[in-house]
């Protein structure tokens, strides 16, 4: 039996199975299921602390980026949390921080020595 749009499929607005259709919807939940988690508070204060090592405080803060940003990597390595990227741009940081202190007290040594 065909209908006016040449069509079988008996009344006019039913789908034949398996034709085109949306489909049973997955129910509404809460944000993306498997979405990526977040970077882990070791990751961000490593980065933060890699930051004001090289702009204020060249001292502390590269050294303690430096052991964060290791121990953040090994986590996000392990799978126990995200920001691995975030953990190495404070290990990068906290380097060059620690290598830019260790330059500064050798000049100023080195200044003091030929001072005398």
């Amino acid at each position: 039996m065909t209908d006016q749009s040449g069509s079988t499929g008996g009344a006019m607005g039913t789908q034949v199975p398996g034709g085109p259709g949306y489909g049973v919807q997955p129910p509404a939940g809460y944000g993306y299921p498997g979405g990526t988690p977040l970077p882990s508070g070791k990751a961000t204060a490593s980065m933060v602390l890699g930051i004001v090592g090289l702009l204020l405080i060249p001292i502390i803060p590269p050294i303690i980026a430096l052991c964060l940003g290791i121990s953040a990597r090994r986590m996000a390595d392990r799978g126990e949390g995200a920001g691995r990227g975030m953990a190495t741009a404070g290990m990068v940081m906290g380097i060059i921080g620690i290598a830019f202190a260790a330059l500064g007290v050798i000049v100023a040594t080195v200044q003091g020595i030929s001072a005398m």
